[in-house]
């Protein structure tokens, strides 16, 4: 978990759903001060994270191990738009947890509860393959340059651990 000055910059669990506040930043908007559409994808990625980081699962250690969580399909339905200014939080839920998959539901909702847009967001754990680059032209930036192997692995027990104690038994697709 992430904290500056006593605050979480990861949010917070509540209810079996995570809860993952912002504010709509210029940045963010268009010329109209309305958020531009793909944007709502990026808070759903700061959203995934963080409930991640919330859950210890360290994301950053599997990547230099050659694991990653790869969003494997979204599909989004946008119902009202966000404007510059306005407050924001996602709530997401797991759907769903298989053996190689988590689906989650994230809502982008205003902060007085209207839904914005809904996002169904199949993620898959795949192992990375080491980039064909020659270890001499290789940099320390760039030494974790990977590419999917095209095939997703097993969650480890930890992850899927951690993820179901977040989800109601209904909706467990694996066995422990």
């Amino acid at each position: 978990m992430t904290n500056i000055y006593g605050v979480s910059l990861d949010g917070w669990f509540d209810q079996g759903s995570h809860i993952y506040p912002l504010k709509v930043q210029y940045e963010d908007t268009d010329a109209g001060g309305v958020v531009y559409h793909a944007n709502y994808l990026a808070y759903a990625e700061r959203a995934r994270s963080a409930g991640f980081a919330l859950l210890d699962i360290d994301q950053r250690s599997r990547l230099a191990n050659g694991y990653a969580f790869v969003v494997a399909s979204v599909n989004i339905q946008y119902h009202q738009p966000a404007r510059l200014g306005d407050l924001l939080k996602v709530v997401s839920t797991t759907a769903k947890l298989t053996g190689v998959q988590i689906v989650l539901r994230q809502l982008i909702m205003s902060d007085s509860g209207i839904n914005l847009a809904t996002c169904e967001v199949k993620v898959v754990y795949a192992k990375l393959q080491k980039s064909n680059l020659p270890e001499e032209n290789a940099s320390k930036e760039n030494h974790n340059s990977a590419t999917l192997s095209g095939r997703p692995v097993r969650l480890d027990k930890d992850v899927k651990n951690k993820i179901l104690a977040t989800m109601p038994p209904q909706n467990h697709g694996i066995t422990q």
